[in-house]
């Protein structure tokens, strides 16, 4: 059995991790607790996988430390929902457990398992016990364990990781009463369990799946203003991309990024940093890409440098050393488009539907990010968003739960430029857009925005999508489901009735306004009418109705 854990070793650990994992998502999707057409904890899992997996094959003849980066890198930008978030802390924290090493023994193995739990449980501002979290944290004192044995193995350590999981993930119903009460177990944990699955297998020589090409995914659609689409000529002309390998190992990789971004700033746009250990990794669109890669090269030796022309009015530069990039710009500086001022504030919005996109936009949102519930956005689609939009800086609204921590997560690599507003909802991200005011400074639009999500309450209605024993109801499938901030307050069989029942239950005496937003699946008939019956049951409000065009949700209601 194998002493050490090297990199090629490490390759197949991962990739049967990833086969493993794809081969069992529908699994996982089905422990989903809520009984409500969602980003499912499977998928999004798996599609944070696959960006680590596709960042890996760039990187597959290298040492261990190399290969683990790459993942963790991939799996930070791809990241989607809360569990792919977790996941993706846990690897980064396990790459810089192997940092700077070619192999590791069963005890630096063991360590490092440590090391991913602790940077994921710092990652979370609330951790909860019972989830992917548990498990992790369960199994890598297992490790810790197992490699006090003076025989240790990496197997040997990989075995008791496993058999501790699979413990701890039976117990996570004893930790979260909503999975006892539902009978399953944590879904992120056992999509965790799945990827220690395929770690094993690789260990021990053995297979998973027959083959270890990773799935296509889904992919959020980000929609951005007309010049930064390509159908007309962008600011900057040159979409330049490379990687700084620095002389030493960065001690402080934060304030690499810092460092390297503060250098590059001022020669072009859309700038994204991201440092690992020796590697920084630089995306920017520039006038003049030689300065770019001039002024890198303080840094370190620059490699995989790639270099696109966004205009079109002259050929691709491609894959191009310094040198050569340097002297082709020379040649056609006279023909593009000189630099323009950064507006102050923009907002990045997430929402799907063309009703509700429409009224983000009326509302000044710039950046909209098509997803939601059941196409969660990923880090690099949010970051990619605002860097599209040329701003000083950005506000991220995020409109649901389970994009929170991918848009946080989008703010480490983006840094101090972006605030991210904690928006759950629709009707927050809504009151959160209107209480902008362009004339304020940054803390004083913050204070208005969160002011003006506390003073809406959020409703929507949809169907049960499985049977489920949910927060003490007994949810059949297709039933109708009245939410209150995330909460099933209301049953029905039908879905006016249902509707209904939901706005007694939120608006009272003060309430002043109430906005419906209906879906794709409501005619505009059925809409009126309902808006009638409120308007008579509900007289001392103002009602407004609005043609949201969301899919899943019948109805979306905002009170103020």
């Amino acid at each position: 059995m194998s002493q050490v854990l090297n990199g090629a070793l490490f390759v197949q650990m991962v990739l049967q991790g990833h086969a493993s994992l794809e081969q069992n998502m529908d699994r996982v999707n089905a422990l989903n607790v809520f009984p409500v057409p969602d980003g499912d904890t499977g998928t999004n899992m798996n599609l944070s996988m696959t960006s680590g997996v596709n960042e890996l094959k760039r990187y597959i003849d290298q040492p261990l430390y190399r290969i683990a980066e790459a993942v963790s890198t991939g799996l930070l930008m791809g990241a989607r929902g809360n569990s792919g978030v977790i996941l993706s802390q846990l690897f980064r924290g396990f790459a810089k457990g192997v940092a700077k090493k070619a192999e590791v023994d069963p005890k630096e193995f063991a360590d490092a398992f440590q090391n991913g739990v602790t940077t994921a449980y710092s990652a979370v501002v609330k951790p909860v016990e019972g989830t992917i979290l548990t498990v992790s944290k369960d199994a890598a004192q297992a490790a810790q364990n197992a490699a006090k044995d003076r025989n240790a193995t990496i197997q040997s350590v990989m075995e008791a990781v496993l058999y501790e999981a699979e413990r701890s993930l039976e117990r996570t119903p004893d930790l979260l009463p909503v999975l006892r009460q539902a009978g399953v177990v944590d879904s992120g944990g056992q999509g965790l369990l799945y990827i220690y699955h395929g770690w094993l297998a690789a260990i021990k020589g053995e297979s998973v799946s027959v083959g270890t090409a990773p799935a296509g995914g889904m992919t959020a659609k980000v929609l951005t203003p007309a010049a930064a689409h390509g159908d007309g000529e962008s600011e900057y002309g040159y979409c330049t991309e490379f990687i700084i390998r620095l002389p030493l190992a960065s001690e402080d990789e934060k304030a690499t990024e810092v460092k390297v971004r503060d250098a590059l700033i001022p020669l072009g746009d859309s700038l994204l940093v991201v440092a690992a250990d020796d590697i920084v990794k630089v995306h920017i669109h520039a006038l003049k890409p030689g300065r770019v890669l001039d002024q890198a090269q303080e840094f370190g030796e620059l490699t995989r440098i790639k270099i696109d022309n966004m205009t079109e009015q002259h050929h691709d530069l491609k894959l191009m050393d310094a040198g050569t990039v340097a002297e082709a710009t020379d040649d056609l500086q006279a023909d593009l488009p000189t630099s323009a001022q950064k507006k102050p504030y923009a907002i990045v919005t997430v929402t799907v539907g063309e009703g509700l996109t429409e009224v983000f936009r009326s509302l000044g949102a710039e950046g909209i990010i098509e997803g939601g519930q059941t196409m969660n956005p990923s880090t690099e689609d949010i970051v990619n968003s605002v860097k599209a939009l040329h701003a000083e800086h950005v506000f991220i609204l995020p409109n649901n739960s389970n994009i929170i921590m991918a848009a946080e997560q989008a703010k480490t690599v983006l840094g101090d430029a972006v605030t991210v507003i904690p928006t759950k909802t629709i009707p927050q991200g809504i009151a959160a857009a209107i209480s902008f005011d362009a004339g304020l400074d940054l803390e004083g639009n913050v204070e208005n925005m969160r002011v003006g999500i506390s003073r809406v309450k959020s409703g929507q209605i949809t169907q049960a999508v499985r049977d489920s024993n949910f927060q003490d109801l007994e949810i059949k499938e297709g039933d109708f489901m009245g939410m209150q901030e995330g909460k099933v307050v209301t049953l029905g069989k039908e879905l006016d009735l249902t509707a209904i029942s939901l706005l007694e239950k939120m608006i009272e005496d003060e309430s002043e306004v109430v906005t419906i937003f209906f879906g794709e699946g409501v005619t505009s008939e059925q809409a009126a009418q309902l808006l009638a019956d409120a308007q008579n049951q509900f007289d001392h409000c103002e009602f407004e109705l609005h043609y949201g065009g969301q899919p899943l949700y019948s109805y979306i209601f905002s009170v103020e």
